[in-house]
C-alpha cells in the first residue's frame, strides 16, 4: 500500500522535529514536506498534492484558516487537520465549518496526537479508496462507449440513438482525431451543427499547432 503523504506546517521549529520524529515511526505515512508558515503550507500543498495537510491555527504571513481555505483550492484532495490553543475557538469552529476533518487543542500528549493523525489517515485512506473507484469506473464507461461506438461505425449506423452514442463520444477523452473526423461526417449529414461545432473544438486542441 502506498504511504499516505502528509505536509505539516508550524511557526516552532522545534514542534515541526519532534511531529517530524513521531510519524516517521509510523509506516503507513510519509511527511513529505514542512512549512515554517501559512503561505509555506499552501504553496507546498500546490505542488505536491498531500493526501493530509497538518496546520497550526496561528501562523505568520498567512494564518491556518486562510491557508485551509486556499488549499482546498489548490490540493482539493487534501484532508486538512489543524491544532489550535484554548483562546483561539472561534477560529478553530470558523476552520471546521471550511471542511477541517480533525483538530487538536494545545497541550496534548504524544499519545492524543498519534490517535488524531491515525483517525486523519483512515478518512484519507478511505477518500483514496473512492477516488480509484470512480477513476475505475469511469474507465470501463469509457472503454465500453469506445467499442459502442466503434460497432456502430462499423455497421453505418446514423439514427438518432446511435446519434447519442457519437455525441458522447464526441466529449470522451479516448476520441482522437481520426474518429472525430469520422463522426464529423456523420453529424454533418444529420445538419447538428452543435455537434460539429465541439468537434472542431475538441480537433483543435488534440492537433498541433506547427
Amino acid at each position: 500500500m502506498t504511504a499516505v503523504r502528509l505536509i505539516i506546517a508550524d511557526d516552532a521549529p522545534e514542534f515541526l522535529r519532534g511531529v517530524r520524529m513521531m510519524l516517521s515511526l509510523e509506516r503507513d505515512l510519509e511527511v513529505v514536506g514542512l512549512a515554517r508558515d501559512g503561505l509555506e503550507a499552501v504553496q507546498l500543498a500546490q505542488r505536491l498534492q498531500p493526501d493530509i495537510a497538518l496546520l497550526d491555527i496561528n501562523m505568520p504571513r498567512v494564518d491556518g484558516l486562510t491557508a485551509i481555505k486556499a488549499i482546498a483550492k489548490v490540493s482539493p484532495g487534501t484532508i486538512c487537520m489543524v491544532m489550535s490553543s484554548e483562546g483561539e475557538r472561534e477560529m478553530l469552529r470558523q476552520a471546521m465549518a471550511a471542511g477541517v476533518r480533525q483538530y487538536l487543542i494545545k497541550p496534548f500528549t504524544a499519545e492524543e496526537f498519534m490517535a488524531a493523525v491515525q483517525e486523519v489517515v483512515g478518512q484519507a485512506l478511505e477518500a483514496r479508496r473512492k477516488a480509484k473507484a470512480v477513476r475505475t469506473t469511469q474507465l470501463d464507461r469509457d472503454r465500453y462507449l469506445t467499442q459502442l461506438t466503434l460497432a456502430y461505425l462499423k455497421t453505418g449506423r446514423m439514427d438518432d440513438d446511435a446519434a447519442r452514442v457519437y455525441a458522447e463520444m464526441v466529449k470522451s477523452p479516448h476520441a482522437d482525431p481520426d474518429l472525430l473526423a469520422r463522426l464529423a461526417e456523420i453529424f454533418c449529414a444529420r445538419r447538428d451543427w452543435r455537434i460539429l461545432k465541439l468537434i472542431c473544438e475538441r480537433m483543435e486542441l488534440l492537433t498541433p499547432t506547427k
